[in-house]
């Protein structure tokens, strides 16, 4: 195992730079900082696996893991781990992985294979956070696919890996997707378009929703500023409304994704 102790290090100065993302698009990898993360990645693929001299012997079946699939293995000071990071402390272990989305043929083919027949589509999700929120209900709860549009964040940023605790590594995900191609594409896959819209004509929770969710359904979400984009809304099937009887106005993407994905799984699987 290779060992590095300066912070000034090229390799370090590279690693730091795919917190950014044209750099991430050029490199075609992306940063994952901590065990949880870390330990999925290595399911998937792992460039390269950088431990700190004190966790070595903790994350020895990590590095085991990491050597098998071909991954070359380094040991870093606290303080290279942390000039590599974003967040302060990365709890002894860094990955460089490949980027992990994949085109939207692909990722409505992968859909075939999960527990729900359903695909979340994520329209203008900008929030960091909320993306990775969703990401990691929807892999909870077997969803087939995300599908982020164009003006989304990139699913590789730093906070939505983060957000999704080692999920990213378990659904297809396709980015960065013009409105109009995730409209045919969910369409022609056979999906039924369901928006979620305050004002849906179907009230989630009663026999109408029911009725709409236990087919194949590709549930949009639109961004909180702005709802659901106009030739999305005007696409969908079907529009389905969350009742809420408190003092707020509305969910935001993650909560508003979570009901919705998990009313899909109710009609879809009863009594699990």
């Amino acid at each position: 195992m290779a060992d590095l102790t300066s912070t000034r290090s090229p390799r370090v100065a590279e690693v730091r730079k795919l917190h950014d993302r044209r750099h991430r698009a050029e490199r075609g990898a992306f940063v994952v900082e901590g065990p949880q993360a870390v330990s999925a990645a290595v399911g998937h693929r792992v460039d390269d696996l950088y431990v700190a001299h004190d966790s070595v012997e903790r994350f020895s079946d990590l590095i085991a893991q990491a050597h098998a699939v071909g991954a070359q293995v380094h040991t870093a000071s606290e303080a290279v781990l942390a000039a590599m990071t974003e967040t302060r402390q990365p709890q002894g272990i860094v990955a460089v992985c490949p980027l992990i989305t994949v085109s939207m043929a692909t990722a409505l083919t992968e859909a075939t294979h999960r527990a729900l027949r359903c695909v979340v589509v994520l329209d203008r999700a900008n929030d960091p956070g909320n993306a990775g929120t969703v990401i990691r209900t929807a892999d909870a709860l077997g969803v087939g696919a995300v599908i982020l549009t164009e003006g989304s964040v990139d699913p590789h940023n730093g906070k939505v890996v983060r957000s999704t605790a080692g999920s990213i590594f378990h659904v297809p995900i396709a980015s960065d997707v013009p409105v109009r191609e995730a409209i045919e594409a969910v369409t022609k896959a056979g999906f039924l378009l369901v928006a979620a819209d305050a004002t849906g004509s179907v009230h989630l929770g009663t026999m109408g929703a029911e009725a709409v969710l236990n087919g194949p359904v590709a549930w949009v979400i639109g961004n909180e500023a702005h709802g659901v984009h106009d030739d999305l809304r005007a696409a969908a099937q079907e529009t389905v409304s969350i009742p809420m009887s408190g003092g707020a106005e509305s969910l935001n993407m993650a909560a508003a994704a979570a009901i919705c994905l998990y009313a899909t799984r109710v009609a879809q699987h009863p009594g699990e």
